[in-house]
């Protein structure tokens, strides 16, 4: 049984640290990358084409499956729906990275992929209550329980794939945990899959680890997530219900906590839920101080532990997960050593941030408006114009934009724009060549507050560059021109169009 694990587990990392060595030497996906997007830790352009050296390598091990197994393996309408299904989730995410999506189609076109894979066989019919051993059957909540588990671990997967490694290395851990599962419950077709997803996701962090030279992209996260997800289905239908969901949700741990909690953060805040920001756990942890390479390292033992959980759950049936708790809160403690973590702060926390969200959403307003102003403004000096009127609407006093080492500057005249000691400011690298740098009074804003209007301030003139450049075909600078357009609605746009002054 070994020599075959190994053979698989090196034909798709070989099979993906090629592909991905071949389209880098190629230029291939040199473009998907290149647009500011300021809530990224990464500098410069890195392409996001390293899905398509995973999804080859599941791709080949998928095939071989034919040779080495025979037809009662290989050929049920179940294993073909892991396959289609894992092609598909690869196929949306790599159409987005290219040619953005909104996220209303993609979550209905993740929830198409979900009830197809149901329909195949990859169900959640049944739920083993912990340490009760009572099982209860789902009947008409069955495809509701499946497209949830599958839609929520593909967003998962995307949503941590924030840092050079991370998801690639939880990635791997996890089908190490599912390689594992399917050996102890003689599932040979899903551990033949999750030794050569092992496989490609390592060679794809030959390419990805700090320093990236490549991402996975949404298309290897999708992917990587439908994996998961299908193959825990797929063990649970050897009967380890309880291990073939539970011990995954318990390796999952660290992505699902980090992003409980900026959907919790976020909505308390008044910003979309699914909102990118810097809140993250490595970006704390890198503006703490730690190195990228670092970071890293940290949280991939952070996740070893709580796989450790899942291996508990799955080989004591939960015995000893109780101290496995007991560990992870002595942990908990230790982090919040020193932290000023009271009630009254928490009260104080919620009650400011309840308090704000009425200007977090007046700024989310004045954001999407400057990124419409952007498909019909005529040059970008009128567009800076528009810009200056949303600063001043936000309640900023002074701004400064620097586009490739040309400053313009904002200020509002009868305010203390000049007086340091008086002001809140922030500076925002929305990319390589785009700076902001915002200003506003102490008494109109807490510093928390300022913080999330400012960073709404950089995403606007971050999202209305992308939009400049979709709509006319170049970068967005002062001195940028609008195209010529092409049809009566956009001269008609054009000549409504009137600038802020």
């Amino acid at each position: 049984m070994l020599f075959p694990s190994l053979f698989f587990l090196l034909l798709g990392c070989l099979t993906s640290w090629l592909v991905i060595h071949l389209c880098l030497q190629a230029g291939i996906g040199q473009g998907g990358d290149a647009q500011p997007q300021h809530h990224h830790t990464h500098t410069g352009v890195i392409p996001r084409i390293g899905g398509l050296g995973i999804v080859l390598g599941f791709a080949l091990t998928y095939l071989l499956c034919f040779i080495f197994l025979d037809h009662t393996d290989n050929k049920s309408l179940i294993h073909y729906g892991i396959f289609a299904g894992a092609a598909a989730s690869f196929l949306l995410g790599f159409i987005d990275d290219f040619r953005p999506l909104g996220a209303k189609v993609k979550l209905l076109a993740q929830v198409i992929i979900a009830m197809i894979a149901h329909e195949c066989g990859l169900s959640i019919d049944k739920v083993a209550i912990p340490f009760t051993g009572i099982v209860m059957p789902l009947g008409f909540f069955s495809m509701g329980f499946t497209v949830i588990w599958i839609v929520a671990i593909m967003n998962l997967i995307n949503l941590i794939d924030g840092l050079d490694g991370l998801a690639g290395g939880i990635g791997l851990m996890m089908m190490g945990l599912l390689a594992f599962l399917a050996y102890q419950s003689g599932v040979a077709i899903s551990l033949i899959l999750a030794l050569g997803m092992v496989g490609s996701i390592l060679g794809f962090l030959f390419h990805n680890f700090p320093p990236a030279k490549v991402y996975m992209g949404d298309s290897g996260a999708y992917l990587i997530g439908f994996v998961i997800a299908a193959l825990s289905l797929l063990n649970s239908e050897k009967g380890t219900i309880l291990a073939a969901l539970i011990a995954p949700a318990l390796a999952l741990a660290l992505p699902i906590a980090d992003v409980a909690y900026a959907m919790l953060r976020r909505g308390v805040k008044g910003l979309p839920i699914f909102r990118p920001d810097q809140g993250h756990i490595h970006h704390r942890l890198i503006r703490a101080g730690l190195s990228r390479r670092k970071t890293v390292l940290f949280l991939y033992a952070i996740s070893l532990f709580a796989l450790v959980g899942g291996l508990l759950a799955f080989a004591y049936q939960g015995r000893f997960l109780p101290i496995f708790f007991g560990f992870a809160f002595v942990i908990i403690l230790f982090i919040l050593k020193g932290k000023k973590v009271t009630l009254g702060v928490m009260r104080n926390v919620l009650t400011e941030s309840f308090e704000a969200r009425q200007d977090t959403r007046n700024a989310l307003y004045l954001r999407d408006w400057l990124i419409v102003e952007a498909e019909r403004a005529d040059s970008g000096h009128h567009l800076w114009a528009d810009f200056r009127f949303i600063l001043k609407k936000m309640g900023f006093c002074r701004a400064e934009l620097v586009i490739h080492g040309t400053e313009r500057t904002f200020y509002l005249p009868d305010t203390p724009h000049e007086t340091l000691s008086l002001l809140w400011s922030q500076e925002h690298q929305i990319s390589s060549e785009i700076l902001l740098r915002v200003y506003t009074a102490k008494d109109n804003f807490s510093e928390r507050q300022f913080s999330i209007i400012s960073d709404v301030a950089a995403e606007a003139w971050s999202k209305a560059a992308v939009r400049w450049k979709e709509v006319n075909g170049c970068e967005l600078d002062f001195e940028a021109k609008a195209g010529d357009v092409s049809n009566y609605r956009q001269q008609k746009a054009r000549n409504l169009y009137r600038p802020t002054y």
